[in-house]
């Protein structure tokens, strides 16, 4: 468990004691936490409350042996998921996001303003959100299911605005196609196609265990994710 991992599962045990009226969370009382050592706790609870998330720690002992008890200033929403408390977490500490998922989370944000009352838009959203936290959390098999449910989105953004019928059961291979043959003047990126591809030998396999396919590398999700992140704004920003 690295120590952004760490933080999440503090603010988690935090949000825990918050829900069963307690003032201060145990460390202790999750397994995980225990497991990761007093060092790594002591040094994350620090991290935290330079945050302001935490405050007021102290040493603390119980059955379990010594630990750590303290406060939380700041909570998440408290009926936010598990990807829900990850991103908050993430996005209070900051400076330690990747370039990658602070890219999806300025263009989730871009898209609020403009996806409002269009019929995708919460599923956008939500998918652009988990996108973020799955990147963080190493998840690169679900950053690619994920880049290529976006992308489908996308590009059935610009067949609506060309008034250009398709089916809603088509994947990204079909939707390229009928761009292309459709001439719609508006620019993607040539690697598109390889793209998809790259998506599809991910996706499939996944969900339906055909074959045995390599788990992507944080390189390869990165350069899908930044692909798609483009193709959004061309279509779904721009449109």
């Amino acid at each position: 468990m690295d120590s952004k991992e760490l933080a999440v599962r503090l603010v988690r045990v935090g949000l825990d004691a918050h829900r069963r009226g307690q003032d201060y969370a145990i460390a202790n009382t999750d397994t995980e936490v225990r497991g990761a050592g007093n060092a790594a706790v002591a040094a994350t609870l620090e991290i935290l409350g330079q945050h302001g998330i935490v405050t007021d720690v102290q040493p603390w002992i119980d059955e379990t042996g010594i630990g750590f008890a303290y406060k939380t200033a700041r909570l998440p929403d408290m009926y936010a998921g598990d990807n829900g408390v990850a991103q908050w977490v993430v996005a209070s500490l900051g400076p330690s996001r990747s370039d990658t998922a602070r890219a999806v989370a300025e263009l989730r944000r871009d898209c609020e303003m403009v996806v409002t009352n269009r019929t995708y838009a919460e599923d956008l959203l939500a998918s652009l959100g988990e996108l973020d936290a799955c990147f963080e959390h190493d998840c690169y098999i679900a950053c690619l299911a994920l880049s290529g449910k976006i992308l489908e989105i996308a590009l059935k953004q610009l067949l609506m605005d060309h008034q250009i019928q398709f089916d809603d059961g088509w994947m990204i291979g079909r939707l390229l196609r009928v761009v292309r043959e459709n001439s719609i003047p508006r620019y993607l990126d040539p690697s598109l196609h390889q793209i998809s591809e790259i998506i599809n030998r991910s996706r499939i396999p996944a969900v339906h265990a055909v074959e045995r396919v390599p788990v992507p590398s944080r390189e390869q999700a990165a350069m899908v994710i930044n692909a798609v992140i483009e193709t959004v704004r061309r279509t779904v920003i721009a449109s």
